[in-house]
């Protein structure tokens, strides 16, 4: 069974390896479950980014200073000896980017939580998986993850009244996601993207402005604002907490797809840097999540269909051309990556 694994010290260092393979015996209330697909994005970076901090690493054991990267995705239980799931059910959640993997299942009124020891620890939104029938879009499977997170920073944004809110990285699906919800409030929305993509990002018509990193000159400390940075890039946010000063309100990191970014972020003038954990927040917003969650989608599901080219990976080697291409940020921001490794015959 395929598996992609990176060393945790060196993300740039993957190799394909044989995953788990089908378990004829199971242990008692345990299940088995094979992928059937999951999407990619520059998520999966901070995943691995952070797989040490925020615990990612722990949801997919593998040998020591290797690593597996999460990913969200459908699979399908092959085997079960737990009553709290039967062989053939669907579900979505987090999967391995591999094609098999075992659990240890909780019942749950949506579905069910995994139970595994090295899994207690982790935030229940890693841990639970939601029963599903049909499979929905494979748009939706690619943007519906990250459009949760874009729903948490519009409410929690919500509870101030800047006068411009500026999006690092606004090329990326969760940065445009929160653009879009952002045009039903009265703020200005300014995206901030690398050169080349500046065209793209304005064709999206989702943003009041969009300016180059080159250009953040032209960012002027009129009036309150307030940062989101999905890069990653503590050298940007630096220039951006400079180029403002105290007309910064607050200042949110999200992302941290640049690996090699600036980490220090101590004395900056206006407001100290604070991380936001989605699901810390899933947590808090609670029911209220629920409720502005589906509504949003509603309006935001024609916009995800018309910006994302789906791009399909069936292969090993394609996966990890796809996973060296993220690492680098050198992939398209219009496409959309849906993974689908088949499992060799018999196996």
């Amino acid at each position: 069974m395929t598996e992609l694994r990176v060393r945790r010290d060196d993300l740039a260092v993957c190799e394909l390896v044989e995953g788990e393979p089908s378990r004829e015996r199971l242990g008692e209330r345990e299940a088995q479950l094979l992928v059937e697909r999951f999407s990619l994005s520059a998520n999966n970076i901070t995943y691995a980014i952070k797989g040490e901090e925020l615990g990612y690493w722990r949801l997919f054991p593998a040998p020591l200073g290797w690593g597996v990267i999460p990913a969200w995705g459908y699979a399908r239980v092959v085997g079960s000896r737990s009553p709290s799931l039967l062989e053939g059910q669907r579900v979505f959640g987090l999967v391995p980017m591999g094609t098999r993997f075992t659990v240890r299942p909780a019942a749950h009124p949506l579905g069910f939580v995994d139970a595994s020891s090295h899994r207690t620890e982790l935030a229940r939104a890693y841990n639970q998986y939601l029963a599903v029938g049909d499979e929905a879009s494979e748009t939706a499977l690619v943007m519906r993850p990250l459009f949760v997170t874009s729903v948490l920073l519009d409410l929690s944004l919500s509870e101030e009244a800047p006068d411009r809110v500026i999006l690092t990285s606004a090329s990326s699906k969760t940065a445009y996601g929160l653009a879009h919800l952002r045009s039903e409030r009265p703020a200005q929305t300014i995206g901030l993207t690398s050169a080349g993509r500046v065209a793209w990002v304005e064709s999206l018509g989702l943003y009041d402005a969009v300016l180059a990193y080159g250009d953040l000159g032209d960012l002027r400390p009129e009036g309150s604002a307030v940062l989101v940075d999905f890069a990653g890039d503590r050298a940007l946010v630096r220039r951006v907490h400079e180029q403002l000063g105290e007309t910064l309100m607050r200042s949110i990191l999200v992302g941290f797809t640049h690996a090699q970014a600036e980490a220090n972020t101590s004395s900056l003038p206006g407001p100290a840097p604070e991380v936001f954990f989605a699901p810390d927040e899933i947590v808090r917003r609670g029911r209220e999540l629920g409720q502005r969650y589906d509504a949003a989608w509603e309006r935001f599901a024609a916009v995800a269909e018309r910006t994302v080219r789906i791009e399909r990976v069936t292969a090993g080697e394609q996966l990890v051309r796809l996973y060296l291409a993220l690492l680098e940020g050198k992939t398209d921001p219009a496409a959309g990556y849906v993974v689908s490794l088949d499992p060799r015959p018999g196996d």
